[in-house]
């Protein structure tokens, strides 16, 4: 967040540049161009959060199980042996 001190500075070059006259209109239009891109950003940030938070469509569901169907699985099973 600019401080105070930055402010007064950005608003000093701006009367500076735009001049006296104009500075309430210009701070008017760059408040509104804000004001818009805030309002897209939280519109383009609510359709992502809906659109990642929706399980997939096209994508089967695995079976769910209980706890006592699902085994661990064992030791491995022995390999051939060679014998020489």
């Amino acid at each position: 967040m600019p401080d105070l001190f930055e402010i007064a500075l950005i608003l000093a070059i701006a009367l500076i540049v735009v001049g006296p006259e104009r500075l309430p209109e210009v701070m008017r239009t760059v408040g509104k161009i804000l004001r818009e891109l805030r309002l897209a950003s939280n519109t383009v940030l609510h359709e992502l959060t809906d659109v990642l938070d929706e399980p997939p469509a096209n994508i089967p569901q695995p079976p769910k199980s209980s706890p006592e169907a699902v085994k661990p699985p064992g030791p491995p099973a022995p390999g051939p042996t060679e014998n020489k």
